[in-house]
């Protein structure tokens, strides 16, 4: 082989290992420079908010979304057709049980009173007359018995007309308030002519439903508790008053009534609110807040803080959950009353990381536990 290609040849292979080996090297250096950045960063301290577990009364309950529905509630319409004459009420006000709502025009029906009544007296006149003619022997029994016919007759003449008047008026069935009103003066109804809703409020029902496996927790004067969306925090309560007579095929579930106070009638017919039953007595338990529960394909799990000489660091626990209210949940499993369990910045952390505890974030953290446990004993 010709000595100056050999000598290329060398001096190629040469550039080559000197190229290779400095781009070795340079990776090398940057991955020693990588984890001793990550080194030193895995020993600093993350700031987290931490609170106790605690040991607290909650009481055994059902809670479900309920539609509210007036203990009395209807469509007022006429037991005869006819045209509106005088209308006695405001839409939106309230009403007594026979208070005059609508009247039609009963003219022709007044005039055949009038005559039925002067029947009446007529008839009256002549079975006095009859009897007193029969006492002295110058009447027939059977004169006498015409003139009771005659004298019935007229009473239920009488007393038809009265019922005809009656029936010509559109009254209040019950107490309670008026809706919109949706006839007006002149108008000619029909018995199938809507005048007027008339709804009962106070109290109300609150109707729910609950699956079949928690028909067994469910007795009649349960007491049960209300809240509205839009009433803030105002609470209503009551107590059970029916539990439906079957389960329903599709959904397997069971239709429940309650009865709640409705002072104020802030609560209407057609609301819907979240409702609370009382179920059982209240048992000791151990609670965290919502907030420092976390999840992976394991399960449920929370950081527990722990201490040594060198401080503080967390460890990772799978937990096993109960019920879950006014942002606390039950812990069936895995903790212990009074250990301290990270609430905020979980995303910074690693099993075995060290942490420093916030304190003003714990503080509010605590304040906000405590708050919570209390609704929900």
């Amino acid at each position: 082989m010709d000595k100056r290609l050999i000598k290329r040849l060398s001096i190629l292979v040469i550039f080559l290992a000197v190229l290779f080996g400095g781009i070795f090297g340079w990776h090398a250096y940057i991955a020693s420079k990588t984890e001793a950045a990550m080194s030193k960063a895995g020993k600093q301290r993350v700031t987290v908010s931490a609170v106790p577990v605690k040991r607290m009364q909650w009481s055994s309950e059902l809670q479900v979304t309920a539609s509210l529905k007036a203990v009395q509630g209807t469509m007022l319409t006429p037991q005869l057709p006819g045209m509106v004459t005088t209308i006695k009420f405001n839409s939106g006000a309230q009403v007594k049980k026979g208070q005059l709502l609508v009247q039609l025009n009963d003219a022709t029906q007044q005039a055949q009173l009038q005559h039925d009544l002067s029947a009446l007296d007529l008839d009256k006149t002549k079975l006095a007359q009859q009897r007193t003619l029969y006492r002295r022997h110058n009447t027939s029994q059977l004169s006498l018995q015409e003139a009771k016919t005659a004298y019935a007759q007229a009473q239920a003449a009488v007393s038809s007309d009265r019922a005809t008047l009656a029936k010509l008026q559109v009254r209040a069935a019950f107490d309670g308030h008026v809706g919109l009103r949706q006839v007006s003066l002149g108008q000619y109804v029909q018995t199938t002519t809507p005048v007027v809703d008339l709804q009962k409020w106070n109290p109300i029902y609150a109707v729910f439903q609950v699956p079949q496996q928690e028909l067994e927790r469910l007795a009649v004067k349960q007491q049960v508790q209300l809240q509205v969306p839009g009433l803030g925090k105002r609470t209503f309560k009551g107590q059970l008053t029916a539990i439906g007579a079957q389960v329903q095929s599709g959904t397997r579930n069971v239709r429940v009534q309650a009865t709640l106070d409705n002072p104020g009638d802030a609560l209407r017919p057609g609301m819907f609110g979240r409702i609370t039953v009382r179920t059982g007595q209240a048992s000791s338990v151990l609670a965290i807040p919502d907030s420092a529960i976390s999840y992976n394909t394991y399960g449920q799990y929370v950081y527990v803080v722990e201490h040594d000489k060198h401080g503080s660091k967390v460890k990772e626990r799978n937990v096993q959950t109960g019920d879950s209210r006014n942002g606390l949940t039950v812990i069936s499993k895995g903790l212990k009353a009074n250990e301290k369990v990270v609430t905020a910045g979980q995303v910074k952390l690693h099993p075995g990381a060290a942490v420093t505890i916030a304190k003003d974030a714990g503080k509010k953290a605590h304040g906000k536990h405590g708050q919570a446990s209390g609704g929900g004993a």
